[in-house]
């Protein structure tokens, strides 16, 4: 099923895909086994797809969507909770309400109004989360700036891209690496920080690297702290 120019579609079952090319848009919910949108398109409801979202232009979901994977290479919002069985993977840039799949790959900006949850999290770019972000491991190279309320997973890394760290960078950047701000708490088990301000780290092995502010750290088992970074109270908890 193909929108090339400019038309819609009603909602309703669909057991193929539906290609929008032009400007076109979907007037209900709909389920189909893919949904790719090149040009400008809506869905005036929620969608399933048995295979994939793939927006490389500008894409609305006024609802929630539901499919094995997602794609955004162009522009999308999603108005309710973007679930996938499998990936998502964000190269452009993405809003939508909160995020629930197996693997996250952000190189991108994802703007999620409420919890983000994956058992893989790799953000090259941007994210900024109203809620938690969890995930068994986090790995966060900052393109930018980024903010979460809290983090929680096994492993967690935030770092600055490589390119970020040196004279140059900086010069030309404002002074800036990216920082990432979380509101509340960052728990884990392993969980080595740069450029990342918080209230709180709880973890078994904690490292606090440079240009980080935290109020307070606990730990089980070991702790560094670099001399670039303000940590206002460090404990050691039994495990």
């Amino acid at each position: 099923m193909n929108i090339a120019g400019s038309g819609s579609l009603p909602g309703g079952d669909y057991n193929e895909p539906i290609h929008i090319s032009g400007s076109g848009k979907i007037t209900g919910s709909v389920s189909c086994t893919e949904l790719h949108i090149a040009g400008s398109g809506k869905v005036e409801g929620d969608l399933a797809c048995g295979s994939e979202l793939k927006i490389s232009g500008s894409g609305k979901i006024a609802g929630s969507v539901h499919a094995n994977g997602i794609a955004v290479a162009g522009s999308g919002s999603i108005g309710g909770q973007a679930v996938a069985d499998g990936e998502v993977r964000i190269a452009g840039s993405l809003h939508s309400g909160p995020v629930r799949c197996t693997t996250l790959k952000i190189s991108g900006t994802l703007h999620a109004q409420g919890d983000v949850s994956a058992e893989e999290a790799i953000i090259r770019g941007s994210i900024h989360a109203a809620g938690l972000i969890n995930a068994e491991k986090v790995e966060i190279t900052l393109g930018g700036d980024s903010d979460a309320d809290s983090i929680g997973g096994s492993t967690i890394t935030v770092s600055p891209r490589e390119g970020n760290k040196g004279f140059f960078a900086r010069l030309f950047t404002g002074g800036g690496y990216g920082t990432l701000t979380v509101a509340n708490s960052i728990e884990g088990d392993i969980i080595t920080l740069e450029n990342t301000n918080a209230a709180s780290v709880t973890g078994r092995i904690v490292k606090i690297g440079p240009n980080c502010r935290i109020g307070q750290v606990y730990y089980t088992e070991g702790i560094e702290i670099s001399p670039e970074s303000n940590v206002d109270r460090y404990d050691m908890i039994n495990g």
